[in-house]
Parts: structure tokens; sequence; C-alpha cells
């Protein structure tokens, strides 16, 4: 209805390279062979661009279904390799190799039936689910912000993640900890005010200061 571009005037495109990163390491890493990969969800597609750039030799396709994020698809740049869908993946006969979700199932009213339904489009998951159940938001009006602000529905910590994915039918092959503070700028006043903490709290490791003032994301391989 326009007002999460209201709140989101570049609809995160800020952290695409960042993001794009995470999924390129888990590819990589954990050997995921592939030729073609749904981006569910895909916003302003950056993201997708850059993925198919770094993979010129497979097909992307993103799917997204707010009109407001397909508005910035014209400033990417036209690939054979590349399309973008205004429509539901759930709506389409589309099966593919590799599908991404990344920051996604926190917004969705029913997650469990939304994750069970994608479990049945890939062979290869890749997930990034961002962490927002630490004690910096409980404490303060983070919850409200991330609720209001950035639409998400539900919270997580790394472990509710994980028990989530396998109680919708993953099996869950790979994941590590993203700390996202350490690579993107600080987006508003309280990011950049609680900054210093997580950056002081890091040598602690990275679960440690997921679990007290946040910024850290939880990147999951599936299939």
């Amino acid at each position: 209805d326009g007002s999460y571009l209201d709140a989101n005037k570049s609809w995160h495109q800020e952290d695409s390279r960042y993001k794009a990163g995470l999924v390129e390491k888990s590819i990589r890493k954990n050997t995921i062979e592939f030729q073609t990969c749904a981006d569910v969800g895909c916003g302003a597609g950056l993201v997708t661009e850059i993925l198919s750039q770094r993979f010129n030799e497979k097909k992307f396709y993103g799917y997204e279904l707010s009109k407001d994020a397909s508005q910035f698809w014209e400033k990417r740049i036209p690939s054979p390799h590349l399309t973008y869908r205004s429509e539901d993946i759930f709506n389409t006969d589309e099966m593919v190799d590799l599908v991404l979700c990344l920051d996604v199932f926190e917004h969705i009213e029913d997650y469990f039936g939304f994750l069970r339904r994608l479990r049945q489009k890939g062979k290869n998951f890749i997930f990034n689910v961002p962490l927002d159940m630490n004690v910096a938001k409980i404490v303060t009006n983070g919850i409200q912000m991330v609720r209001e602000d950035l639409g998400h529905l539900h919270y997580f910590n790394a472990y509710s993640a994980l028990k989530t994915l396998e109680e919708a039918g993953y099996t869950i092959q790979a994941h590590f900890l993203s700390a996202s503070f350490t690579q993107t700028l600080p987006r508003n006043v309280r990011q950049a005010v609680i900054l210093p903490l997580r950056l002081l709290s890091l040598p602690f490791g990275k679960a440690f200061t997921s679990k007290i003032f946040g910024g850290v994301s939880l990147v999951v391989t599936a299939c």
C-alpha cells in the first residue's frame, strides 16, 4: 500500500552487495551446483542482479509481489540470464535448482505454511534470517521499530530460526552468523549509537553479540 516504500525509500539497496556476498559465500563453501535460481521476495532486485553477474552462466529469476519494489527493476542492467517477475511463485509451475529467501519469512503471517510450500519449489535453499530477538531490542523500542518500519511480524534467534526450518521440512546442511554492521553503514541514529557496543562485543563471538546487541543474521543452507 506504499507504506513500506515511505519508510524505506531505497528498499535497502545499500545492503545488496553485502547480502549477495553472503549468498556467494554459501554457494562456494557448500559447493552448490545449480543452473537455475529463484530469488523469492527479491525486492528492488539488486541482489539478484549482482549474483547474475557473478554467476553469469546461470539463469536467475527474481520474484516480488510488491509493485512498489518492482519500479526499481528498470534500473537493473539488462541480461538474457536475468528475469524479474511481478507474481507469486506459488502461482507458477517453476521448479529451480536453488531458491534464495533473504530476509523474507519474518514478514509472512503464516510463515510455516509459506516455508512448507516453498520447499516444493527448489532442490537447494539459502536463507538469511535477521535475528531480532536480543536484549537490546527487547529493553528498548527495537521490536516496535522492526515491526512498524520494516514489517517484521515474527522475531527469531538462531535456535528458533533453525528449528522453524527443520520443522517446516528442511534438512539443514550448513549455517553461520553474519554481522552486517561490520560491512554496512548505520541506517539510523539508533544503529549509530549501538555500533560501538556491537563492535566491542565481537571478540566474545557473534553468538554473544547476537543475543545482547543484535545486528546479526543467520545464513542457512538447506535442502
